[in-house]
Order: structure tokens, then C-alpha cells, then sequence
């Protein structure tokens, strides 16, 4: 009697096991669609809210950001409209202007934000990020194939929601967190150009 209820207990155990086990091969076989989709999409835009918080100051912009290919054009203004920083790139050559109107540029775009306003902010990561890609770094994903948090050795990105565009999942609360800068952007709109 007590051998068959072991036996009876095993059998339980590797039906459960099995039923695990294909659990997380559709949740890989999700992912990887999800992520062919999104490697997919290299022209975009996005507009919506960002708050920067760092030990000394907290504040919030309004955040235009378009994705041409390797090539960006990123506009953050005040509620009220007034410019706090435009940041393209073109090829090797970026160029920030600053509230005040004045150019600066160079091939950093991170060091030239850091040195105009002391965010750390991870520009080079930032369009694979927003669009929920984890790159070459550990993530989680969820059941639906969706990444939930993305770690760095020096930021922490957790995906809080995700919305519908045009039949893509896309991010929509992300929070970003690194040593000295906390970055939380909201997403209230997509454009992808899918090709």
C-alpha cells in the first residue's frame, strides 16, 4: 500500500513537472515573438510625462522622443510648454540645446546631459528600453511574454504596464532606476512606422 501511494505521488509530481515545464517553454515561445516584433520597430515616437528624481532636486517634463533608426530626436519641456532640453543625434554627432537657447555638442550624449544637468541618464540603452528590449542584460518576463524588469550593473528598470498599439503590446509606466538619478516615464502615446 505505501508503495503505491509513493508511486502514485511521483506519478503526481512529474505530471506537475511536465505541466511546468510546458508553461515555460510557451512563455519563451511568447517572448521570443514578442521580441522579433520589437527588434522589428526602429522608427518610432512616443510623448508623454517624465519625472527625474536625484538626492537634490525632483521634477517633471513632458517627453516627445522620436526613433529614427539609430538616430533620435528627444524634446522635454515644462507642463507649461517652455523648453527644458532638445537632444538629436545624427550618426556620431549629438547636439543638446538648453533652456536658455545655447548649443552644446558631442559624441556622449549620457556626458552631456550629466555635465548640463547633472542626470545620470542611460540615453545609449533608452531606445531599446522604452520599447520593453532588454538588450544583453538580465531580465524577467511575464506570462504574456512581456519584460518586467530589466537589471544592469548600474540601473534597475521595472515595467509596471503595458498598452495596445495597433496590435502591439508596447510599454506604458517604466521607472527607471540607477546610483544617483530615478527616472519615471509615462507613456500616453505611440506612433510605430512598422516596415
Amino acid at each position: 500500500m505505501k508503495t503505491l501511494q509513493q508511486l502514485s505521488l511521483l506519478f503526481c509530481l512529474l505530471i506537475l513537472s511536465a505541466c511546468t515545464s510546458q508553461q515555460h517553454q510557451l512563455d519563451n515561445a511568447s517572448w521570443r515573438m514578442q521580441r522579433q516584433k520589437l527588434e522589428n520597430i526602429t522608427h518610432w515616437t512616443i510623448s508623454g510625462k517624465l519625472a527625474i528624481i536625484t538626492p537634490e532636486k525632483k521634477g517633471s517634463a513632458r517627453i516627445h522622443w522620436q526613433q529614427n533608426g539609430d538616430d533620435y530626436h528627444l524634446n522635454l519641456t515644462s507642463l507649461l510648454g517652455t523648453r527644458i532640453m532638445e537632444m538629436s543625434k545624427e550618426g556620431d554627432k549629438v547636439v543638446i540645446i538648453d533652456d536658455k537657447g545655447r548649443e552644446y555638442r558631442g559624441s556622449d550624449a549620457e556626458y552631456l546631459v550629466y555635465r548640463l544637468t547633472g542626470w545620470q541618464m542611460p540615453v545609449y540603452k533608452l531606445p531599446l528600453w522604452i520599447k520593453g528590449l532588454p538588450g544583453d542584460t538580465d531580465y524577467d518576463i511575464n506570462a504574456t511574454g512581456q519584460v518586467t524588469n530589466i537589471k544592469t550593473p548600474n540601473w534597475q528598470m521595472q515595467y509596471q504596464s503595458y498598452q495596445e498599439v495597433d496590435g502591439w503590446m508596447m510599454p506604458e509606466k517604466i521607472t527607471f532606476k540607477g546610483q544617483q538619478t530615478e527616472l519615471r516615464l509615462v507613456i500616453n502615446d505611440w506612433e510605430l512606422v512598422t516596415q
